[in-house]
């Protein structure tokens, strides 16, 4: 069984909180600001 568009935008934006989180933590983390980016990313392509 698959995701909705909007579970999946859903899925996305509490991902993206708890990257937001975690480099308040860590802000000098480049990993970190990468997978942001790209979740960041996927959430502007839909």
């Amino acid at each position: 069984m698959g995701m909705t568009n909007k579970q999946f935008q859903g899925f996305i934006r509490l991902a993206l909180e708890l990257l937001e989180r975690a480099l308040q933590k860590s802000p000098d983390n480049e990993e970190l600001k990468k997978v942001k980016d790209i979740f960041q990313l996927m959430l502007e392509d839909d």
